[in-house]
């Protein structure tokens, strides 16, 4: 295993018999262990390849870089992790969540960061057909460009299979019945005859497009993991197989049907309508703020809640207005960490630190985040104010994403929409970048870094 003494190293330090599960988003390896008291945080912080280390409810999070998947794999493979825990263990597990927002952040971080890659690759995909069409490299209606949209479009029109399925995983459920929730939603009777309901003994049950939403499948699975096992604990062992299921969906689905897949879909409405009429009438306020302190909400973790409106907009409108944020704060970050590497002394540490900035110009920025910006004060300034200035530029010129892609320097294409889209997003880019890297290096004096600092740039490179 290429990472073998940095997963020993974590499982000395965390226990084997503490993991629950294991998992990784784009930086980030994410334990659920049983007990965080019996967790040697010391020992994690000073592992050589963690940036940093973080707690979210039961969640010990490591920050390692792009090279995380890998770290996770190897862990698993080591610590012979088969995808899940004994009965009892997801029962303590179960008692054990985060409530309120933090445990809010943990199940949408478990539900979409499984996603991620389907999203990248669509979202890649839907990238190369605007190049095909931009440039008129192939005709319109094309053999080529019809399977490429098909391929590009299928992870967002199915999308609630797909959360159907991390969420139902999350919440316990098999997630074989999840599909068949979100089957129910997506039966072509419903699709087909949206706007118009049928009844059901004692209420009418309307039918809806859930195609390409999020809220309807997840909260019919999370009601459906909980009838499900209340069912089951009356019905004798023997027969649970065949009575379970059946009088779980046949005596409530049609409740969720009624109740909570409408609500879902309420819900989405309101919260895409909100965002959009903050953006529409803040305009490049909403947009300066929210970009400036991304570096912050990146930090805390608060922008996976962006995730479910970020993915809702493309599925259902196939452009988004908040990715670009992510995009030009990404720069700026970028712009900042490059500055501040031209003034540090330390031939290793300038090395690790302009990495660094290069890795945020690709779209990863955590390990600029947490082994720059929070080290040094006018890295972490010039990163806000060269993200509120991009947030603001971009918003003026009502810049918006076309792709699911991740903000970095191969998505630009995906700004492209032969009018002037993608040139407002180029000055918006350039703008945060010149903004960042300019106060940076200009406030940031020349200086040495201790041998502890060294260490934890390194290991954002291994």
């Amino acid at each position: 295993m290429k990472h073998q003494e940095m997963c020993a190293e974590i499982l000395e330090a965390i226990g084997k018999e503490n993991i629950l599960d294991v998992f990784n988003c784009v930086t980030r390896l994410r334990i659920v262990v049983k007990d965080k008291k019996l967790v040697d945080f010391e020992k994690l912080e000073h592992i050589k390849g963690i940036i940093q280390v973080k707690t979210l409810g039961n969640q010990v999070q490591c920050v390692i870089g792009p090279q995380v998947e890998e770290v996770c794999m190897d862990f698993k493979e080591m610590i012979g992790f088969k995808g899940g825990s004994s009965t009892e263990e997801k029962q303590q597990h179960d008692q054990e969540q985060p409530k309120g927002v933090n445990g809010i952040l943990q199940t949408l971080s478990s539900i979409f960061m499984p996603l991620i890659p389907l999203f990248c690759t669509g979202g890649m995909i839907k990238s190369l057909t605007i190049i095909l069409s931009t440039f008129n490299l192939t005709s319109e209606g094309s053999g080529l460009l019809t399977v490429l949209e098909m391929i590009g479009d299928a992870p967002f029109y199915f999308l609630p299979f797909m959360v159907a399925y991390t969420t139902a995983k999350r919440f316990k459920l098999n997630e074989l019945l999840g599909l068949m929730v979100a089957g129910i939603l997506m039966y072509p009777t419903m699709l087909e005859q949206a706007g118009k309901s049928v009844k059901f003994i004692l209420f009418d049950i309307p039918y809806y497009n859930y195609a390409s939403t999020v809220l309807p499948a997840i909260l019919c699975v999370i009601a459906m993991s909980y009838i499900y096992h209340f069912v089951n604990r009356f019905v004798p062992k023997n027969l649970s197989l065949v009575f379970t299921g059946m009088i779980s969906f046949a005596l409530f689905m049609p409740i969720l049907l009624f109740v909570i897949a409408p609500l879902g879909n309420y819900c989405t409405g309101i919260v895409s309508t909100f965002f959009l009429k903050l953006f529409d009438i803040a305009g490049p306020v909403a947009g300066a703020l929210f970009a400036g302190f991304m570096p912050f909400l990146v930090m805390t973790g608060m922008h996976s809640a962006l995730d479910p409106v970020i993915i809702q907009n493309f599925a259902t409108t196939g452009m988004d207005y908040l990715f670009p944020a992510f995009f030009v704060s990404n720069i700026a970050i970028g712009g900042a960490t490059l500055a501040t590497s031209l003034k540090i002394k330390d031939k290793e540490m300038k090395a690790a630190t302009f990495s660094n900035g290069g890795l945020c110009i690709l779209g990863i920025t955590e390990p600029a985040i947490y082994s720059v910006c929070v080290k040094y004060r006018h890295a972490l300034i010039g990163s806000i104010l060269g993200g509120a200035v991009g947030g603001a530029v971009y918003m003026l010129f009502s810049v918006q994403s076309l792709a699911f892609a991740m903000p970095g320097l191969f998505s630009i294409v995906s700004y492209m929409d032969g009018a002037n889209n993608l040139l407002w997003m180029v000055l918006s880019l350039v703008l945060s970048f010149i903004t960042a890297f300019g106060y940076t290096f200009a406030f940031t004096k020349k200086t040495d870094s201790d041998s502890e600092d060294i260490r934890e740039m390194e290991a954002s490179i291994d």
